[in-house]
């Protein structure tokens, strides 16, 4: 076996540029060569054009007429914490952001939580007004006490008409008593007057606390049930103003309407408390007048 020079393994070798261009470009050129010759010599090859993919077209959008139902789809297309969290915000608005008016609600506003409130309010009150009826009858043994069916119907016509003519007002008025000028015109969306939509869910939302309300006017303690009128009007009016508040400034009766917001609140539950579960006074077909009777005879017995 022959020695190896380990000093010429460890030296740099020179090698010629000419050498190294000449190696690639003959293999380069030789590998291209090949790739021709081939497909030349091929006559199963097709040559095959590039494909230009295509994106697709966005569907065009249409809109729907205000009286067809594809219409009313986009306000019913809402999820279940979205609607969880806006009856929370409709109680306790400090639990979310303070835009979240302008973000959430007039930004997406949906009919499907209103309706649901609504109609759960309906029932409730049509149900609890039943069973106040008949605690308030429950020791009288000579009257025969039966469920009021017309409760139901009452109660909806008194609901449906505060949950839609009550915002159809309040929008009317904003729009035709709010200030308008040239600096209103390059402000942000957020202080400009609510949509119909938009008070519609607001007022829908704003009847989520009459319900456990409802079930606590059964009890039949008078200053108890105007307690709760009371603090169920502040609560839902307060929030209702709260939310309002930027659209509400800009407007020229400012205060008036504040006050009306809160009027129509207390007229609601009071109405509601007044109607369903107020206990009437029949201490004086029970008790004065057998009182006056026997003093009557006894007078006339002296006689």
């Amino acid at each position: 076996m022959s020695k190896v020079n380990t000093g010429e393994l460890l030296d740099f070798q020179d090698y010629s540029p000419e050498h190294n261009n000449r190696t690639a470009r003959i293999d380069v050129e030789a590998v291209h060569t090949n790739q021709y010759n081939n497909t030349i010599s091929n006559p199963n090859y097709a040559f095959e054009e590039s494909k230009i993919t295509e994106e697709p077209e966005a569907p065009p959008q249409t809109n729907h007429n205000f009286w067809t139902i594809e219409y009313y789809q986009k306000y019913f297309d809402v999820q279940t914490n979205e609607v969880v969290e806006r009856i929370i915000s409709s109680v306790l608005p400090q639990k979310v952001s303070r835009n979240y008016f302008d973000e959430k609600i007039k930004g997406k506003p949906d009919l499907y939580g209103p309706i649901w409130i609504s109609v759960t309010l309906i029932f409730t009150i049509a149900v609890s007004g039943n069973i106040a009826s008949y605690l308030q009858n429950a020791n009288n043994k000579s009257f025969q006490w039966r469920y009021d069916f017309h409760m139901v119907s009452i109660a909806a016509t008194a609901i449906a008409t505060y949950v839609w003519i009550v915002p159809l007002a309040l929008w009317a008025s904003l729009k035709w008593t709010t200030n308008t000028d040239a600096h209103d015109e390059i402000e942000n969306q957020d202080t400009k007057s609510p949509t119909m939509i938009s008070l519609f869910c607001l007022y829908g939302y704003s009847l989520s606390i009459y319900v456990p309300v409802a079930v606590f006017w059964t009890i039949q303690v008078f200053w108890l049930q105007w307690l709760l009128v009371l603090m169920a009007t502040f609560v839902s009016g307060a929030v209702l103003i709260f939310w309002l508040l930027p659209a509400l400034k800009k407007s020229k009766y400012f205060l008036i309407l504040g006050g009306l917001i809160l009027a129509c609140h207390f007229l609601l539950a009071a109405g509601f408390m007044l109607y369903f579960f107020h206990r009437p006074s029949t201490v004086v077909d029970n008790v004065i007048v057998p009182i006056v009777t026997t003093t009557v005879k006894s007078v006339v017995a002296k006689n």
